[in-house]
Order: C-alpha cells, then structure tokens, then sequence
C-alpha cells in the first residue's frame, strides 16, 4: 500500500488555470498529508477522501480537465472507493478520450475491482480496453492530419496545373487519399461519441444484487452481487430504479441511490 501511494503522489496532478485556489491549494495539501501519513493507512485515508472530495468540488464548479480528473481519481483511490476513483477517470476521460495516463489509470482501478470472475459470457463484467477512434485520437490530432492532407493535395494540384510536373499527380492523390481517411476517422469519432452520450454511464457504489425486476423483491439476474466499481449502461428507468447493461450484455435493474453517475 504504501509503494502504491508513493507511485501515485509522483504523478498526483497539477491542474492549471485558476477557478478557486484556495480550494485547489486544499485539495493538493490534503493529498499531501496523506501521502505524509503513508504508513499509517487509518489516518491517510482521511486526507486522502478530504482531497477527493475538494477536487471533485472543482470540477463541479467549472474547472474541468483530463489532469483534474487524474488527480481526483487517484486521491479517491487511495482513500480506498476505487467506484470513486473509476467514476473520476471515466469523468476525464469523457473530455479527453485518447489521455494515456487516464486509461492506464483506469485500468489499475479496474484490477482493484476485480471483475473478471463471471463465468457466463453475457455475464463478464469488466469492459474492454478503451478502444475506437475518440481513445486514440484526439480533436486536434484530426485537425493537424486533415490540415496535411490539404496541404498535399493544394501543393500536388497547384504544381501539376502550373508547371505539368509530374510527380505533382501522386502528391496530390495522395492528400485525397488522407482527406478520405481522416472524413472517415472523424465520422467513427463522432458515432463513438454519440454511443457513449446514447447509453449513459454509471458505477455502482456498493456491492449490489443485478435483478430481474425494478425492486427487491424480484430474483436476481446474476448470481453473484456485482462489486463495488462495476461500470454499467443505462438501458431505461423506472421508479426510482435503473435498468442497466453490463459489459458482457447482461440486463438487469439498480435502486437509483447505490449507482454513481459519470459526472
């Protein structure tokens, strides 16, 4: 444990641009405290929620940021609520989908949970890795592609047409070809965005029967009760209750009160 919040506290975010400094000051002076009181993980733990509490304040209040997000996730994590810490990395990565850190961070919150040990396919409930055009892509990384290829294509056909060279030609099929590419990229990015924004995200906050049914008393759809941190869709809702999709495909109902929404 203490090796872990060491690791952490290297990388624990330095969000810019001021909204509240004083609370921004809090919250890193927290995490700080809790990584003093390391070896005594009773008292860390504490500082650690404090800080977590205070950045997610933040981002409430505007201040939103793939590093904001790293750092709430992380001091979540180690105030021990990996539905926190998973709920905040998926938060981040809602504004910037391809952030390496963020997605290797999420994917350590998700060994804590542990959510591999359904049998059933349908059943399986820890997601893929991050994949599609938005986790690897950024808006700005589509922009300076598409600005190449126009740049290839403007040089290849102003030269072709003003001098007749003629390896112009290749040059300037050759920014068609990646203006075609990077439409296509664009067009995956926006329906993965639109899947996303089609089925909202939830973590549930504390271990939970999926059942059949919006209520308790009806039997539950999986065995096992889902753990803290499992990642689900929203399918629909019903009086208080939610029904949801977990990764493998399986539907089932959660009371409203024990799932966190993806802020």
């Amino acid at each position: 444990m203490n090796a872990v919040i060491f690791a952490l506290s290297l990388v624990a975010g330095q969000p810019a641009g001021p909204v509240d400094p004083e609370l921004e000051e809090s919250a890193r002076y927290s995490f700080r405290l809790g990584v003093f009181e390391r070896e005594n993980a009773a008292v860390a733990r504490p500082h650690f929620a404090r800080s977590a509490v205070e950045y997610h304040q933040l981002w409430d209040r505007g201040r939103r940021s793939a590093e904001l997000a790293r750092a709430w996730a992380r001091a979540a994590f180690l105030a021990g609520d990996p539905a926190g810490a998973i709920a905040a990395a998926q938060a981040g990565l809602r504004i910037s989908a391809n952030h390496g850190g963020l997605q290797r961070d999420l994917e350590t919150y998700r060994d804590v949970v542990n959510s591999d040990s359904m049998a059933k396919p349908d059943e399986r409930l820890r997601p893929a890795r991050l994949a599609g055009v938005r986790s690897r892509l950024s808006g700005w990384d589509l922009f300076w592609l598409t600005a190449g290829a126009s740049g290839l294509f403007g040089i290849g056909a102003a030269t072709r047409f003003t001098t007749g060279r003629v390896w112009a030609t290749p040059l300037a099929v050759l920014g068609i070809a990646g203006l075609l590419v990077c439409g296509g990229l664009a067009v995956m990015s926006a329906l993965d965005e639109r899947d996303d924004l089609a089925s909202p995200l939830w973590i549930v906050r504390v271990e939970q029967p999926l059942r059949k049914g919006n209520g308790d008393s009806h039997a539950p759809r999986i065995e096992s009760p889902l753990p803290r941190g499992t990642e689900v869709r929203e399918v629909s809702r019903r009086g208080g209750w939610v029904q949801v999709r977990v990764a493998g495909g399986a539907v089932g109902w959660l009371p409203e009160r024990v799932l966190i929404p993806v802020p």
